[in-house]
């Protein structure tokens, strides 16, 4: 397979997670039945359910999947599903690495800082980085959970904090273009993911498709071999 010419000459990666990096559908959907139980909800959640949902903020998120609860029984539902989905993900049981993401990381350590932006609960980025060993891979990360912001409002954020002026938004979805656009930098698609977007910048049809986009001081990454 032959890839275009460097399009992008990044001081940071950012990525997305969901669709991006991982599959927790099943995990979360154990998690968010596991809440159900717990809080006496009669209700049943499906994977292909929570994929339609993931990339939401939270509130959003439990609107679409629990509309008929009272507000406060929402958020009290929604609070247990964030912890017991966390409590289920952190072991590494009902998720995977997508194919190509382990050996992506690898080949771009120590060629630029890497970064997480998800719009996601408190805990989830970090039961990805414990279930996976990834912790030391990643300069940092955000979410909502802990700030309460937008996710192009984080993707400044982890910009300003870093110092970096450079990065590209890798992503899977709607929102991560958006998001991307917001912060003023470039997206690039993960077409293998859960979504659908409409004018990217790139389109990756596999994680390591990236590397063939990128250029570094003296150097052009070539895509690994899997």
């Amino acid at each position: 397979m032959t890839f275009p010419s460097p399009s992008f000459t990044p001081d940071s990666i950012l990525f997305d997670l969901d669709g991006t990096l991982w599959d927790s559908g099943d995990g979360v959907t154990e998690g968010f039945n596991l809440a159900a139980r717990r809080c006496g909800i009669p209700h049943r959640f499906t994977t292909d359910g929570l994929h339609a949902i993931m990339g939401l903020q939270e509130r959003e998120a439990l609107e679409r999947l629990v509309p008929d609860l009272p507000l406060a029984e929402r958020l009290a539902f929604g609070e247990e599903a964030r912890r017991c989905e966390c409590e289920v993900l952190r072991t590494g049981r009902g998720s995977t690495l997508l194919p190509g993401v382990r050996e992506l990381l690898g080949a771009l350590r120590g060629k630029a800082p890497l970064a997480i932006v998800s719009n996601c609960m408190e805990g989830y980025i970090e039961a990805f980085l414990e279930a996976y060993g990834l912790a030391d891979v990643f300069a940092d990360y955000e979410h909502p959970g802990r700030t309460g912001l937008s996710k192009g409002e984080n993707i400044r954020l982890v910009m300003e904090r870093n110092g970096w002026r450079s990065p590209v938004y890798v992503g899977d979805a709607a929102v991560d273009e958006e998001a991307a656009r917001f912060a003023g930098i470039p997206f690039v698609y993960a077409s293998y993911g859960f979504g659908r977007v409409q004018s990217p910048d790139a389109v990756l049809a596999a994680p390591g498709d990236l590397l063939g986009l990128l250029s570094f001081p003296g150097e052009v990454l070539s895509r690994p071999e899997t």
